[in-house]
């Protein structure tokens, strides 16, 4: 997963870091690509970085994974990324246990964005699901929280987007469309992901019906049927 995806005017960053202080979702696999050495992860970075900078027509959007929450990158990163990052819109993803005012002012005053979207990995409104199915460790006043502190958020320039999680055995069709509407009414929308099996063991792929497929393109920011080379398991 570890590179770089170019897309029109958008930079697709897979960031090496930090194991992922959670590291219990069923459905993930970043853990196998991070690392604890810190020189490795900063040289990985700053090479992922650097061919961004070379890429010759304008970039407008800059999207960045790390396999887990954005706060958990080395700050020699962040510092590195603040050269692509200033006056672009930005995407990063986190935990929702990160967010507070403090930590919201730190990112932009990092990254100096012309837009921020705080992707938040939620995956489901649905408690069984997000926790039982899944093992998010994201109880739901911390969904009640979030949703609070996007309302009191004196930032015109930051959106909350959640995470919808389908296509994956023990989530119901009716548990995503669910977790859609709720999400939609609390946050700033919502991005559906398909599930996508990397390892016997894990939980087995379900095919989602057409009548599921046209609900989240109508009611969703994107759909990403997670097919895209950058999810390889691979370093390129």
């Amino acid at each position: 997963m570890i590179g770089l995806e170019i897309d029109g005017d958008r930079a697709i960053l897979v960031l090496k870091s930090f194991p992922c202080g959670w590291n219990r979702c069923v459905f993930c696999c970043f853990s196998e690509e991070a690392s604890d050495d810190l020189e490795e992860i900063i040289d990985t970075d700053r090479e992922i970085i650097a061919k961004v900078e070379e890429v010759r027509h304008p970039l407008n959007r800059i999207t960045i994974f790390n396999g887990g929450s954005f706060y958990e990158l080395p700050k020699e990163v962040v510092a590195d990324l603040s050269r692509i990052t200033k006056g672009r819109f930005v995407e990063v993803e986190t935990r929702p246990e990160f967010l507070e005012s403090k930590s919201v002012s730190k990112i932009l005053k990092a990254l100096k964005p012309k837009e921020l979207v705080l992707r938040i990995g939620f995956e489901s409104a649905s408690d069984e699901v997000r926790n039982k199915v899944l093992g998010k460790g994201i109880p739901n006043p911390e969904i009640e929280r979030v949703a609070n502190f996007r309302k009191t958020l004196r930032e015109g320039r930051v959106r909350f987007l959640g995470y919808v999680l389908f296509g994956m055995k023990g989530i119901s069709e009716r548990s995503v469309i669910e977790s859609v509407k709720r999400f939609n009414k609390i946050l700033n929308g919502v991005i559906a992901i398909k599930y996508r099996r990397y390892r016997e063991g894990m939980p087995k792929e379900v095919a989602p019906s057409e009548k599921l497929l046209k609900f989240l393109r109508h009611n969703c920011l994107d759909v990403d049927m997670a097919d895209s080379p950058i999810w390889d398991l691979e370093m390129r």
